[in-house]
Parts: C-alpha cells; structure tokens; sequence
C-alpha cells in the first residue's frame, strides 16, 4: 500500500516513529520526505497495515499535524521475500511545497533533564534541541526541511552527534539543528563597543545575570531575533529601558522562571495556564496581582501583564538563577522598528538601547516575534501570531488559485494562499516606514519561495493611503480590493469553515468606508462574496484626522456636537483643553477641515476613556480604550447606558446614536460615581445596543449567525457581555480563536473573499 501523508510531517520525528510501527507491526517498506509532505509503503498482513494506519494517528510525534492520509494499493515490490526490512529513504525535492513547514517549539522536557544534568554532555549547553523541540521556521531557507536547508549546515555534527542523527530510534534522528558544545554554536558575551566581557571563570549567562541584577540592559539573540533584557522588579533600569527604546507607555512583557512564579505574579484561570504551557510560549495577558514587587512602569495603569514562559534552553539557563526569577524580555528594536536578527545588526542599531550582548554564531533565518494570546470568554484568542505558530497553514472553506493578500496598515501580516490552504506571515508591525515595507517584502520572498507560491492575483484593501495598497497597485498582476470590515467578518466566517450568509459585527478602530467615511462600527449581512450594511454607530467628526487619535479628547469634541450636547467651560477642563482650542476644533468641524466623520467604535472608547479616565493623549494604539476596560466593573447586573436605534436616511442603514448615554455619563459624573461604574455601565450599555441591532437585523434576514470581529473583540468584557447577550437571545456566536480578530487577521479574510470570488467566476466544467 501507498500512503501520501500530508500536515505538519517534516523535522517532527515523524519518520522515526512510522519506521518504529512498521517494524513492530512486521511491515516491510519505506518513507521519505518530499515536497509535499511525506511518502510511504507498506508491505505485509492486511491486519498489521490496518493496525499500523490506526496507530499511526494515534502514536504521532507531539509537534505532528496530520491533516491528511491517501491510500493507494499497489502491487507487492517484493519486500517481504525476507524478514521485513523497512527503510528511511533520502529526501527528494519534487519542487512547489504543499508540506508544513514546522514551527518553532519549547524545549521539551527530555532536553530539559539533560540541560541540568551534569553528567549529560549536554550540561549547560544552551543549544540543545530534539525532534521535539527546538528552532524550525525561523533557520530554514527552504522545503523539504533537512540540515542543509537550514543556517546549521555550517556546522558539522561530530561524531556522537551524527550517530544521533543517523539512529532512526534515537529521538535526535534527523533533528536538523542537532549539536553539542563540541561542534555546535557557541554563546559570547560583549559589551556596547563590541567587546568580550570575560568574568573569571564564569560562563556567559551567569555573568549576563550579574550584569542584569546590577540593573544593566541586556539584548539576548533567541529563536527569531534579539530580546531586551531588564530586571523587572528595578525600577530605574525599567524607566532607562523604556526611555532609550522610545516605549513610553506600552506595557513590557516578562517571562518568568515557572508556572509556579507565574501564580505568584498574576491571577492565572486554568485556560490561562493552559495557554502558557502550549508548546509555542506565547506571551498570555493575565491579571496582575497586587504587592508582586514588579516595577509600575512595566505595565502602567493597566491591570493586566503579559507573561510567558521560557522556550529555549538559554531562557532557562537565565531564569535558573534562583536570584532572578523573572525578566523583562521586549523585542529589541526602536518602537515601530521590526525586530533585530543579525549580531552586527543588532550590535548598530541597538548600541544606544543596550549595555551588553549576548550573542551566538547560529543565524536566524526568519525574524519571527514572540506571538501573544489572551483567553477570552473562557478561550484562547491569538491577537499577535507569529513564533511557535508560524508557518503552520490556516484551512480556507473554498479553493483558492495562487493569490497574495496584503492585509492593512497596522499589525500587518500577508497571507499567501493556495488550494485550501492558506499561509499567514508573522506579525510584520506596522507599515509606517521603509524598514516595515523592507521587512514585509523579506518574508514574502521566503514564504513564496518555501511553498512555492507564485501568486496570480494581489488582494488589498480598499484604502488608498495604506502602504500594502500602495505597494499592490504597483506589483504587475490583477488586483481585488476588499474594503476593510468586509475582510474582517470574512475571517471570521472562514476561520469556522463557513461561506455565509452571518450578521457580522465588525468593531474596530479605523476602516475605509464604501462611502469614504472612516468606518468602524458596523454591523454587516456578509458572506464571503458580498455584503450589506444594515447598522452602524452614528458619525461623529475627527478633528485633525489621525490627530483624533493621538489626541482622544478631540474625539470627545467631535462627538458632542454631534450629539448636540452642550460643551461647558467645565468639560472643556477635564478634557484639558482651552476655549481658544476648542473653538479652533469647532470651526475645523463646522468647515469640515481635515475632519473626516467616523462611525469608529474605537473612537467611541477613546472618547469614553479621555472624558472619564482624562486621559487626553495616548503613547500607543488603543491605550485609552484598554485602560477603560482595565477599570470597568464587570458586575454584569448593573443596567447599561442607553443608546438609540433609529432608521437612517433615505431607508438607509440603521443608525446607533449615542447621545443617551453621553448625558448619562455625564449625570454620574455629576453625582461623583466612581470610573468603574462609569465604565461598566458603558461596556454594557454598547452591548446591548449591539445585541439590539442583531435581533433588527435576524428580523429582516432571518439569519441567526453571528460573526464577532475587528479589534474591539480584544476587549474581553465587551466580547463576553457581547456573547452572552447574543446567545440569550438565540443566536449561534462565532469568535476568532486561531485567526486574530484585530488587523492581524484582515489578511486571512481578505484571502477567504478572493478565493470565494474567483471560485465563482470560474466558468463550470463541461461535461465529457
């Protein structure tokens, strides 16, 4: 029998575990890697090939995915003349891969017994890795995924290594990055100038900490590029951290030593602990403990810290130090900047960040971020994907020819698609400047070289401002544009093996509307070919455009007045603006001067947030909207603020107006309530209002799905009142999971609609 198996099947020790069950079950044959995956044969006792195919499901290597198995009976080659000889035959290179490339995964814990054993070669050698763990995605140049495709062909494996390698029952067999201190990639530790910092006897990572606990900032090359380093309980090494780095406001992951410190810092759930042992480590937001002794500035006014666990043997060699069980470990670049990989790279444009290096000679490949989950509503959602899950395929509900999606502005991330697979790129940052758009067109070169995709159409959205619009409208190829909420409940629909017809409720910051207006609270009709708008929140003006969201107190003006309430001296004062200002933004307004209006529901927040929080101007996207929800009291009985659902103009879309809840926000204020009053009853208040426009929209449609997506599902407690309203009242609720819902996934949806459009405009095969 023939067998075509197709998933996750390459550098996860999946051909060391058939070659075990074949020959337990007395099977003759072979396997071997190939561009789509991997090939097998087998010869033998009917029974023994159904009980090989049985276990081979359920006895699969940990990081295996199988995502499919053909089977193919063929004529006997005769490998049962003798006792059964099975075989592990060379790789072959067919030429367009379809296979998965692994992901880089967590040191696992066979490695981890031998990196604290001194009587393990192994003992404190900070590259160790297996089938089961280890770097993947981030040093292979190109599919199939063996030695030579990756940056450790440079290194010769000596001779107890190869023997590893060559053991087809070791659990190193064709480990690709296999080494150890005598052949492998070595650590050094350097200061700023570039030069070697020798303590003594000590090894490098006991003089880093030294270093670190003398409040010093460390960059450290991991898995896809250079973190940096601080102890995160020193206040003034944090405030230097953030000063050099110009990160003024956004939080600072910290990875800690164990889930056992984890407990000790944040009040984890066991979906939260669930998350933070995946094999990926991502970053997980947990609730922060009170009196944990970790610096304010490393996560200011917020209750929430994003924490993760170690994943490389150098991680743990760090946090082992019983003197620094935790760390600051944020991506090392400048704010914006994408992340630094290279050791002269890093050593140029971090030398006025970082006080010391440490460095190796293995080269990455790929930069590739730490991903960052969050559960909510009792799940994991992904809201940055990138190490650990990248470049595993994401399954498309339609066939798709070649094609590139270019997704949006912020939180960028392309997907490249190809029958129903599509292949997301990690997080790219935001595509505000050259080096975003250089770092956006190397991972396009690597994955379209890795899978061999050579897209027949681009996929952008409707945006003509947006630099991935820009760079589409140059590329020779056709084009679709998507608009940009569209995309968003497309993702959503797609994540679920869905088409449509949904109510899609599209909240987010910004989106380019079919009408020219920044959307950005919508509810739409959608399936993966078409949409309608049926609601959004009323328009409000933005005030110098994107200065409206730097500057949230703008949008409170803009939306005041178009709520017709009256702007006293004394909201002029909490919104710390001046008579002369506000009149200045007034006349702006009236003359419709760089006031562009907006349905945002990004904005709503912002403005909720700089009235009641004051908080006038944000360091980073989204900052008053989160710190509104880390304040809110999620006492869900308290009644919410009221909005209005009218009928819009001219039979037009149904309008959310939220005039009624201004005055009563106003009201409390008024009576001295507190802000987690004020913010509760605001996210209960949008919820309903929401969950009110569905129940208009299933009146008229008779559809009772509803797609949640756009940024806004972020917010945990809009997403959980959100559900629970919606469900009360009989709807289906479909929630990104593995797809972030932010702009991270427009792609992904973009992706989906394209497929489906030119799925559709196929002519039908005729009949023969």
């Amino acid at each position: 029998m023939a067998l075509r198996v197709r998933g996750v099947v390459q550098g996860v020790g999946f051909r060391p575990t058939v070659f075990r069950l074949a020959t337990e079950e007395a099977l003759g044959g072979f396997i071997g890697n190939d561009s789509d995956g991997v090939f097998i044969e087998v010869e033998g006792d009917p029974a023994r090939i159904e009980s090989f195919l049985r276990r081979l499901r359920g006895e699969k290597p940990p990081l295996a995915r199988i995502d499919s198995i053909e089977r193919t009976e063929i004529e006997p080659r005769g490998a049962m003349a003798g006792p059964p000889i099975f075989r592990i035959e060379a790789s072959h290179d067919l030429g367009a891969a379809t296979t998965g490339i692994p992901a880089d995964a967590a040191t696992c814990a066979d490695c981890l017994r031998e990196l604290f054993d001194e009587n393990d070669r192994r003992h404190r050698y900070p590259f160790l890795n297996c089938t089961n763990c280890g770097p993947r995605y981030t040093i292979t140049r190109h599919i199939p995924y063996d030695r030579p495709q990756t940056s450790m062909a440079v290194f010769t494996m000596c001779p107890d290594c190869q023997r590893e390698y060559d053991s087809p029952l070791d659990r190193r067999f064709h480990a690709q990055p296999n080494a150890c201190p005598a052949c492998g990639p070595r650590l050094e530790l350097v200061d700023a100038a570039g030069n070697a910092i020798k303590a003594g006897e000590t090894d490098p990572v006991r003089a880093l900490i030294d270093l670190l606990l003398s409040g010093n900032i460390a960059a450290v090359k991991g898995l896809g590029g250079f973190h940096l380093a601080v102890d995160p309980r020193n206040e003034q090494a944090v405030a230097t951290l953030r000063g050099r780095k110009h990160r003024y406001g956004k939080p600072l992951a910290v990875m800690v030593r164990s889930l056992d410190v984890a407990r000790e810092l944040a009040v984890l759930s066991g979906e939260d602990e669930a998350a933070l042992l995946r094999v990926e480590r991502p970053i997980v937001l947990v609730r922060m403990r009170a009196g944990t002794g970790i610096a304010p500035n490393v996560a200011p006014n917020l209750p929430w810290l994003g924490l993760f666990l170690p994943y490389t043997p150098l991680h743990h060699l760090m946090l082992a130090d019983e003197r620094l069980p935790m760390l600051v470990m944020t991506s090392a670049n400048l704010s914006e900047e994408p992340i630094a990989i290279d050791n002269e790279e890093a050593r140029a444009r971090l030398d006025a960040i970082a006080d010391l290096f440490l460095m190796n000679d293995r080269e990455i490949l790929q930069r590739c971020d730490d991903s960052v989950v969050a559960v909510v509503d009792g799940a994991p959602q992904l809201i940055r994907r990138a190490r650990g899950f990248v470049p595993l395929s994401i399954p498309l509900p339609v066939d798709a020819p070649p094609l590139l999606a270019v997704g949006g502005h912020l939180k960028n991330v392309f997907t490249l698609a190809r029958g129903r697979h599509a292949y997301q790129s990690q997080h790219l940052g935001d595509l505000e400047n050259l080096a975003g758009l250089h770092f956006f067109e190397e991972a396009l070169a690597h994955l379209k070289s890795v899978f061999g995709i050579d897209p027949g159409h681009i996929v952008h959205d409707l945006h003509p401002g947006y630099l991935s619009t820009e760079w589409a409208m140059e590329q020779a190829l056709p084009r679709i544009a998507v608009q940009h909420h569209h995309a968003h409940i497309a993702a959503c629909i797609a994540e679920h093996g869905e088409t449509g017809p949904v109510i899609g409720l599209a909240l987010d910051g910004t989106g380019y509307g079919t009408d020219g207006a920044v959307w950005g609270g919508e509810l739409l009709i959608a399936s993966l070919t078409e949409f309608e708008r049926f609601a959004h929140l009323a328009y409000a003006p933005m005030p110098g455009s994107t200065a409206a969201i730097r500057e949230p107190n703008r949008m409170v003006l803009g939306s005041l007045i178009a709520c017709g309430v009256e702007i006293t001296s004394r909201v002029l004062a909490r919104l710390g603006l001046g008579a002369k200002e506000a009149a200045l933004m007034r006349q702006m307004i009236d003359k419709k001067l760089n006031t562009p209006p907006t349905s945002s529901c990004g904005r709503l927040f912002d403005a909720v947030a700089a009235l009641v929080l004051q908080r006038h101007t944000v360091d980073y996207e989204a900052q008053a909207a989160v710190e509104l929800e880390g304040c809110a009291d999620e006492d869900t009985n308290k009644s919410g603020y009221d909005f209005d659902l009218r009928d819009g103009a001219n039979a037009g879309p149904i309008v959310i107006d939220p005039a009624p809840m201004w005055r009563e926000v106003f009201r409390e204020l008024d009576r001295g309530s507190n802000t987690a009053t004020i913010s509760g009853r605001f996210h209960s208040g949008l919820a309903w209002a929401w969950v009110r426009a569905s129940i208009a929209a299933r009146k008229k449609s008779g559809i009772a799905t509803v797609a949640l997506s756009g940024g806004c599902f972020h917010n945990r407690l809009l997403t959980k009142l959100l559900r629970r309203g919606l469900e009360a009242e009989g709807f289906t609720v479909l929630a990104h999971r593995d797809v972030s819902p932010g702009d991270g996934g427009l792609s992904y949806g973009q992706a989906a609609i394209a497929a489906a459009l030119l799925t559709q405009a196929r002519p039908a095969a005729r009949p023969s």
